[in-house]
């Protein structure tokens, strides 16, 4: 876990453009084989974990494609983001992505 975190902070370290407040997953992006160190690359979640321990007071609203098949990549993709940092007590579900084929992720205040 040390040696994944390390890593995240490395990553988060050379994102430029931190500022930007949301960011969207395809389906296709997350279709990738999966493991720690892949999530710990996988763009956008280097540039999310980054904005948010920069402003931990905000929370992270994850709006999802609805369905079924929604809502298992938005439990997932949460777990990934405790994993890497993001505490579930920040982290809001929200049904209705605005394509059925992408997570929306938005830090609000």
């Amino acid at each position: 876990m040390k040696k994944l975190f390390t890593l995240l902070l490395l990553a988060s370290a050379t994102v430029t453009g931190a500022e930007a407040e949301s960011w969207s997953l395809s389906a296709d992006e997350w279709a990738r084989p999966r493991d720690g160190l892949a999530v710990a690359r996988m763009h956008p979640l280097t540039e999310i974990v980054s904005a948010w321990v920069g402003h931990p007071e905000r929370r992270l609203l994850i709006r999802y494609p609805g369905g079924e098949d929604g809502l298992l990549w938005a439990h997932e993709l949460r777990s990934w983001l405790v994993a890497l940092g993001i505490p579930l007590q920040q982290q809001d579900l929200v049904a209705g992505s605005h394509q059925a084929d992408r997570i929306e992720l938005e830090l609000t205040r």
